[in-house]
């Protein structure tokens, strides 16, 4: 059946091919926010289009290998959760458009769920920022960003891939501009049967198969310089076999749903814009037991309306923002009895240009619910460049997050009375440009009191409860360099971090935060072809709480390579290939669920 739903996604993007390109005149950028405006203080790291496709579609993979973030993996393909900073996975926010996308049922986003292949760019911000983005923003926030390129030329791109363990990978995107439009449409397939062997074993990855589809529709109008219309949207469906630990166990199965649209009118009048947003988002997912009969498999169905205005009065030296949100979630299913809960939110935001080399930013943040009384939120960010090689950054934010739906309602384990999380944390960066080079260190020093944890309380039952208080402190080194030798182009881009993230009761690290994890990119190009090296290494960590030596997880060492070839004139044909795990290296990131051994695949760009 699902290929039978590719081939019609593939039929139905056939005639979106145009050979009608638009005058190129001044081109014009729309994005959903600018989450620069809101970054002074804290470094951000920019993820190109380009440099998503040289990673597997799924986020997880190129956000291991181009940010600080730690990556806890059920096996290849399976659940993934982050650690960003030494916090839990519901720490840390993901925003799609401008719009906070993480699940109302777990309060987190599976970073497997997300295909990358539809995506313009992904911009990951270090640190706080629940006084933009709300509840769950504080290790830090992920940005998906969809740029909608007015009165560019026309592009269209297939891309097809096939590797190991039966790896099939099928997208396509379309974008068609016009001197006052843009229309993109993106389609993407996954497919795998994802039963690599485990190293130095007999075994192998057992009912961990799965298949996902995705597809993004987004448009721009602007009918003259004072208006403008954009809509963004976003569906994925899938199904994944949840891979088995012993040949005994019963086989299940996972299947989700996802739906965005987002709305977005904005109007410009000299120093002056509005912006409304309007913003639907839909979650649905079922879990089968025993994959051969529906009976005792439990779903979830969850609803999220949001609506936002904001008005910004931009000054020479001086941006002013202020605006409100109100945002109601609802959940039905087997373990929900129709719950809601409903938000509104106040927010004012200032950036000032003080000095020719002085800028600071001001955010404040109230918010109205009616299960929490929600701490008045705020940040302050300052950047002072005291000469053209040299930038300090400083940032303190407050930050917090509310319990999520399983928290409070899951049958069995609920916990009406749990208190919301909240932290206050400091940040000082430095950041040296040179002419070819560009290098960043960054302390931190993050305090969080009422951190909401799940522990066993009755045999086998565990439940959530606010447990104690956590420090979590580090660095964070960045260091991007390029190079010209005559037609050889090379680029580095290295990072390390220092994570230490303590229990303040018992002095132990969390469990899944390494203290250590360093990466290595270097990129080569001449002509027609060009090499990607991307190596990462992670420490040793622990597995329970009370960091039992004895059930550490080793630290390792992962090395993918990849090659590309552009042919024909205009290089519309690129024929390439990688392996990842090059020296198949032994790992895990979750306890006993081994990741896959050396691996490849093969792939072919078409651009029209």
């Amino acid at each position: 059946m699902r290929y039978n739903i590719v081939i019609i996604i593939f039929l139905f993007s056939i005639p979106c091919f145009s050979q009608v390109t638009s005058t190129v005149l001044d081109t014009v950028f729309l994005s959903a926010d600018k989450l620069e405006d809101k970054s002074v203080g804290q470094p951000i790291i920019k993820i190109s289009k380009e440099l998503l496709k040289n990673y597997r579609p799924q986020l997880t993979e190129v956000l291991q290998f181009e940010t600080p973030i730690y990556f806890k993996e059920n096996g290849f393909g399976m659940v993934s959760s982050a650690s960003f900073r030494g916090t839990t996975a519901q720490q840390t926010a993901v925003v799609w458009n401008g719009i906070n996308i993480n699940s109302p049922f777990l309060g987190q986003t599976d970073f497997n769920l997300i295909n990358t292949q539809n995506i313009s760019e992904v911009l990951v911000r270090p640190g706080g920022g629940s006084s933009q983005f709300g509840t769950g923003a504080i290790g830090g926030v992920v940005y998906l960003n969809n740029n909608l390129d007015i009165d560019t030329e026309n592009t269209h791109e297939i891309y097809t891939s096939y590797g190991s363990f039966n790896t099939k990978n099928l997208s396509t995107n379309h974008s068609i501009s016009g001197a006052k439009t843009n229309l993109q449409i993106g389609l993407s397939y996954l497919d795998s049967d994802n039963d690599y062997e485990y190293k130095d074993s007999d075994q192998k990855n057992e009912n961990g198969q799965f298949y996902n589809i995705n597809a993004s529709l987004n448009a721009a109008y602007n009918p003259n310089a004072k208006n403008s219309f954009s809509i963004y949207s976003n569906w994925f469906t899938g199904e994944r076999h949840l891979s088995i630990i012993e040949t005994t166990q019963t086989r299940n199965k996972y299947s989700d749903e996802h739906l965005r649209i987002l709305g977005k009118y904005q109007y410009k009048s000299g120093k002056n814009q509005s912006t409304v947003k309007l913003a639907l988002i839909n979650e649905k997912y079922r879990f089968y037991p025993d994959i051969n009969t529906s009976e005792g498999s439990n779903n979830g169905n969850g609803w999220t309306y949001i609506a936002n205005y904001n008005y910004q009065l931009q000054l020479k030296k001086l941006l002013f923002n202020v605006g409100g949100e109100y945002n109601l979630a609802t959940a039905t299913g087997t373990n929900y009895d129709n719950v809601q809960r409903s938000t509104g939110s106040a927010n004012v935001y200032l950036k000032h240009n003080l000095a020719k080399n002085f800028t600071y930013q001001a955010t404040l943040r109230a918010e109205l619910n009616e299960d929490y009384d929600s701490p008045l939120l705020f940040s302050l960010g300052t950047s002072w460049q005291p000469f053209v090689e040299y930038t300090l950054k400083t940032s303190i934010s407050k930050n917090y997050r509310i319990p999520t739906f399983n928290d409070l309602y899951w049958p069995g384990a609920e916990n009406p009375d749990l208190k919301a999380e909240s932290s206050l944390q400091y940040e000082l960066s430095n950041e040296i440009h040179l002419r070819n080079l560009k290098f960043t260190l960054t302390g931190y020093y993050n305090d969080i009191s009422d951190l909401i944890r799940w522990l066993p309380y009755s045999g086998e039952l565990w439940r959530p409860v606010n447990t104690n208080k956590v420090q979590s402190y580090g660095i964070e080194t960045n260091l991007q360099y390029g190079i010209s030798l005559g037609n050889h182009q090379f680029k580095i881009n290295t990072l390390y971090s220092y994570t230490v993230s303590k229990n303040k009761e018992t002095d132990y690290q969390l469990i899944y935060v390494p203290y250590h994890k360093a990466t290595l990119g270097i990129s080569y190009k001449i002509a027609d072809f060009s090499a990607q090296l991307n190596t990462i290494y992670t420490g040793e960590v622990f597995t329970y709480s009370n960091n039992n030596p004895d059930t550490v997880l080793n630290d390792f060492l992962l090395t993918n390579l990849s090659m590309n070839y552009a042919f024909a004139k205009n290089r519309n044909w690129i024929v390439g290939g990688g392996v990842n795990n090059l020296f198949n290296t032994n790992y895990e990131t979750k306890a006993y669920r081994p990741m896959p051994g050396a691996n490849y695949h093969i792939n072919l760009t078409l651009k029209l």
